[in-house]
C-alpha cells in the first residue's frame, strides 16, 4: 500500500477542513511546477508515459491530451522532460475524426506507440503517435454504459499477469453526485477498442476537496500490482482559481476466476490523500501518471495559466 507521507497529509487535511487557507496566488517554479502550455488552450487533461522510456526525478517522455474544441485547435501533444532543462512541448496534428474535449488518455500495454483517448461524452479513440503526429485508429467507440450527459475525465488500461487487457474508467462526478468506476475487459486491434461486458462498477467519493464544485474522480491510473490510483479536483468555474486538488490510493482492481474485473474501492472516510494542493497551491490536476522506481507524474488544467506537470514520488 502505498504510505508516502499518509500521517502528514491526513493532518494537512484536518487542518485544512476546520481552516480553508485563503488563496494567495500561483507558486513560482521553486515548487517544482513545469509549464507545458499556455492560456486555456494549454491545459493538460490526460497523460501517459512512453512506454520502454526511461523515467527518474525530472526525467521522462509523455503524451498528453488537451480538452479543446475548436477545429484548429490542439488535441494531443508530446513532453519531453529532462533535469534542468525547460519541458520540450510539441503539439502533433491530429489525423482522424476530430474529437471535442479530450479529458483522459493511456497507453495501449505491450503496444508501444498506441493509446487511448477518451472524450469528455464517453468516446474512446485509438490513437498512434508517430513521426510527430497522431493518428486515429478506426472509428470512435462508446464506453459501456454511457449515459448522455455523463462527463468522463479518467480512463486507465491494465494488462493483469495472464496477459488479458482491461480498461477502467469513471464519470467524474459534481458535489453531491458521486464519480461511478467501471471495468470491463477490452482488446485493441486495427479496428479501434472493442469492450467486454461490465463485470465491475462501484461509485466513488472523496473527502477532499470539499467545497467550490469537486469533481470526484479527474483521472484515474491502475498500477502493475492493481491498484487504483485517483485523482480529484474542484474548480470555482473562475478561471484564475483558486483550485485544490488530490491524489489518493482508492482500491484495488482485481480479476476473478471467470477472468472478469473486480473493483474494491474503499469508502470515502477511508481516503486519505498522500498528495494534496490546497487553494494556496492553485492547482486543478486532471492528469495522473506513474512508473516502476516510485516514480509519479502530475498534469495540471488551470485554465487561464495553461497547463503544467511535476514530478513526485509514491514511495511504498
Amino acid at each position: 500500500m502505498i504510505r508516502n507521507a499518509v500521517i502528514a497529509s491526513a493532518t494537512a487535511l484536518c487542518a485544512f477542513l476546520t481552516a480553508a487557507p485563503p488563496a494567495t496566488g500561483i507558486p513560482g517554479p521553486s515548487d517544482g511546477w513545469q509549464r507545458v502550455g499556455s492560456g486555456v488552450l494549454g491545459g493538460v487533461s490526460g497523460m501517459a508515459l512512453v512506454e520502454g522510456a526511461p523515467v527518474a526525478q525530472g526525467l521522462a517522455d509523455a503524451v498528453v491530451v488537451r480538452s479543446n474544441k475548436g477545429d484548429h485547435e490542439s488535441r494531443v501533444a508530446t513532453l519531453r522532460l529532462r533535469p534542468g532543462q525547460a519541458p520540450a512541448v510539441s503539439e502533433l496534428p491530429w489525423l482522424g475524426v476530430l474529437p471535442a474535449e479530450l479529458g483522459a488518455l493511456d497507453a495501449v500495454p505491450g503496444r508501444p506507440g498506441h493509446y487511448l483517448a477518451v472524450a469528455a461524452r464517453g468516446d474512446a479513440y485509438h490513437i498512434v503517435v508517430a513521426d510527430g503526429r497522431a493518428v486515429v485508429q478506426g472509428s470512435p467507440v462508446a464506453l459501456p454504459g454511457r449515459h448522455d450527459g455523463d462527463s468522463y475525465e479518467s480512463f486507465a488500461l491494465h494488462r493483469d499477469r495472464s496477459g488479458r487487457t482491461f480498461a477502467v474508467w469513471a464519470t467524474r462526478g459534481s458535489g453531491p453526485r458521486e464519480a461511478v468506476v467501471s471495468a470491463s475487459s477490452v482488446s485493441v486491434g486495427a479496428g479501434g477498442p472493442e469492450f467486454g461486458t461490465v463485470t465491475a462498477r462501484q461509485e466513488l467519493a472523496v473527502p477532499f476537496p470539499n467545497e467550490d464544485e469537486v469533481r470526484h474522480a479527474s483521472d484515474l491510473k491502475v498500477l502493475d500490482d492493481g491498484t487504483v490510483m485517483v485523482s480529484s479536483a474542484s474548480d470555482p468555474h473562475a478561471d484564475e482559481g483558486p483550485f485544490a486538488s488530490a491524489v489518493y490510493e482508492a482500491g484495488r482492481l482485481t480479476v476473478n476466476g471467470a477472468h472478469d474485473a473486480v473493483l474494491r474501492l474503499k469508502p470515502k472516510d477511508g481516503l486519505v490523500p498522500f498528495a494534496l494542493f490546497t487553494k494556496r497551491d492553485n492547482r486543478k490536476i486532471e492528469a495522473i501518471a506513474f512508473a516502476p522506481g516510485s516514480r509519479a507524474v502530475w498534469g495540471t488544467d488551470d485554465e487561464n495559466d495553461g497547463g503544467s506537470v511535476k514530478f513526485d514520488a509514491v514511495g511504498r
